[in-house]
């Protein structure tokens, strides 16, 4: 059985048309997938739905055999916070905190009161320990996603949800980031799928699909 399936996801928007059309895919447990295309051909839409963050118009989409279409919108908060780990190009941490209350910001939605041990442990984990009581102003964009990375896996997601999460780095630090994501995914046991612009960062995947048009082909 597959960890996640996709079959026949349509999304459609009135004011923008057609965002997928027609996909499907397999992803078994523990795979770094890389989606690629051009802005604006369904690699976020795509991800908004695996992250039950959007809706499909048409489809199914079953995580560990379990249909999760159908989720109220309790049940897709209750998913996204147990099941989910999200990274983003721009970080979203929250300016006011420093990095070790950005990190915890899983385990307190979660209802985890004890948090601090959690937290140095990722922190370790992706080599910044050190900086746990850092203001983010003070941290460099490597440092930042790094961050943001502890966070993504803080409470032990099954998934994370990669939106171009080099896109703001340099070529060093891309490599440095994707080798961490590697070294996690086999860590952790996490599946990791990415919307990607970069091949120097898609060739860390185990698999490469083209998104076109909202349609996928496999490279």
């Amino acid at each position: 059985m597959s960890f996640i399936q996709l079959k026949n996801i349509n999304k459609s928007y009135s004011e923008l048309g057609k965002a997928l059309s027609n996909v499907s895919m397999s992803i078994q447990r523990g795979e770094l997938i890389s989606l690629m295309g051009e802005s604006g051909a369904g690699k976020t839409s795509l991800l908004n739905i695996l992250g039950l963050i959007d809706n499909p118009s048409t489809g199914e989409y079953t995580f560990e055999g379990q249909s999760v279409s159908t989720f109220n919108e309790e049940q897709r908060t209750l998913f996204r916070r147990e099941k989910l780990g999200f990274i983003f190009q721009f970080f979203n941490l929250l300016t006011n905190l420093n990095v070790t209350d950005n990190v915890a910001v899983p385990l307190h939605l979660n209802g985890i009161q004890s948090y601090k041990e959690a937290v140095r442990e990722k922190l370790a984990q992706v080599g910044i320990l050190e900086l746990k009581d850092r203001p983010l102003n003070t941290l460099s964009g490597g440092q930042l996603q790094r961050v943001a990375i502890a966070r993504a896996i803080v409470h032990s997601p099954k998934l994370i949800l990669a939106d171009e999460p080099t896109g703001n780095l340099d070529s060093k630090t891309t490599k440095d980031i994707m080798g961490l994501l590697v070294r996690l995914k086999k860590e952790e046991n996490v599946t990791i799928v990415m919307a990607t612009h970069s091949n120097q960062a898609s060739i860390y995947a185990d698999r490469v699909l083209n998104i076109i048009d909202g349609s996928l082909t496999p490279q």
